[in-house]
């Protein structure tokens, strides 16, 4: 499957869950055959890209890709920023 120019495994897909699809989650989802894992909802709202909890919801360390982030906000600029 292709989503533009990213070529997926598979149409096996990991949907964002609050408190659920966490690193560790995705990497499990990952190896154990999902095509696509996309991470908690991060801000965005450079104000908020210190805290402890978005940091932790955009850290993609020792994932296959691809890597996908559901970013939450309504300013087109802050959108395109935090993409």
């Amino acid at each position: 499957m292709r989503i533009g120019h990213i070529t997926l495994a598979n149409r096996l897909f990991a949907a964002p869950m609050a408190g659920v699809t966490d690193r560790p989650f995705r990497q499990l989802c990952k190896a154990l055959g999902a095509g696509y894992a996309v991470s908690e909802m991060a801000a965005s709202n450079p104000r908020l890209w210190a805290s402890v909890k978005t940091a932790r919801r955009t850290n993609h360390d020792g994932e296959m890709e691809p890597r996908a982030v559901q970013i939450a906000g309504a300013d087109p600029a802050m959108m395109a920023e935090a993409a």
